[in-house]
């Protein structure tokens, strides 16, 4: 009879200690969930809360895995041949957008060169020419604007490729810099509120928040803001649109500076 409560109480005590063992297994394999699965993209390791190291382009590593780097298309292959400072990679932009930019005067023709819109699987979305905004006939960079529309109410990921004015046709004088960039769709961008409002501590600020609150240090160049026009931008953002006499008010003022 010793021996039967005896083993009795064996089994029970395994029994408990086998069920904590698998509640416990069960709540980890829960909470290790989003570090489990798999990481395939820079992107899916930052979501999934893995550090991302300061450098350029950004890099975020998996323990004991892969490092994945945020995809900025070439360009710091072309760095020394043309420069885009808007859309930066990665960027969402709206179906209208401007680019800027410099690129070295023989990336021109006639001051222009081609720039176009493409689609994962490289259909062409849309199409313009940059313009010089100086002398183009030179080795040095020049300063570069387009304007350029992505029609069919597209939206979703696509690449901006910025091509070298090729006039001979001869393949080996082609060249492009491209980057990865987010179109919204126009009927994404009209769901925006197109009021901007200008705010901040000395009025410097345009944007779509009516309540911005700035710190209160002064600048000559803040009274020029008078002059200027706080409007809905190309790129679906709020912003300044510089006039003449803007232009000649923030001359003055570097003048007597």
């Amino acid at each position: 009879m010793k021996i039967k409560t005896i083993t009795t109480v064996t089994f029970l005590v395994a029994l408990v200690v086998l069920t904590i063992v698998g509640i416990y297994a069960i709540a980890n394999q829960k909470g290790d969930k989003g570090k489990n699965k798999t990481i395939t993209s820079f992107e899916e390791c930052v979501e999934a809360g893995y550090p991302v190291m300061e450098s350029y382009p950004e890099q975020c590593s998996v323990p004991g895995g892969e490092t994945f780097t945020r995809d900025i298309g070439n360009e710091m292959d072309k760095h020394d041949l043309i420069r885009v400072s808007s859309p930066r990679p990665g960027e969402e932009v709206g179906s209208n957008f401007t680019i800027e930019g410099q690129a070295r005067g023989y990336w021109f023709f006639e001051a222009t060169f081609p720039v176009s819109v493409e689609n994962e699987d490289g259909e062409i979305l849309a199409e313009t020419y940059a313009t010089a905004g100086g002398d183009w006939m030179t080795e040095d960079f020049v300063s570069f604007t387009a304007e350029i529309e992505v029609e069919g109410n597209y939206s979703g990921e696509a690449r901006l490729v910025l091509h070298r004015a090729n006039a001979s046709g001869l393949p080996e004088n082609d060249d492009q810099m491209f980057i990865p960039i987010e179109v919204a769709s126009s009927s994404e961008s009209a769901g925006k509120d197109s009021t901007c409002y200008v705010g901040g501590c000395s009025g410097q600020i345009c944007s779509d928040d009516p309540n911005v609150v700035t710190s209160c240090e002064w600048r000559p160049e803040y009274a020029c803001y008078d002059s200027a026009i706080c409007e809905r931008q190309a790129d679906g953002e709020c912003g300044w649109t510089e006039t003449e006499e803007f232009d000649q008010c923030i001359a003055e003022i570097d003048e007597n500076s």
